[in-house]
């Protein structure tokens, strides 16, 4: 029992806070979908 709870704190350890992870994904590049995904899935649930 006590390996298991070691690994898992390990784990949880090893994962990124809420602030590193907000930071990451602000650092990420903006992508721009041309059509707009908005659009995509409208004429997709359009053709149902």
């Amino acid at each position: 029992m006590s390996s298991y709870v070691l690994r898992e704190i390990e784990r949880a350890l090893a994962r990124p806070n809420r602030r590193e992870l907000l930071d990451a994904i602000r650092k990420q590049p903006e992508v721009v979908l041309d059509p707009p995904a908005a659009d995509v899935l409208r004429e997709e649930r359009e053709l149902r």
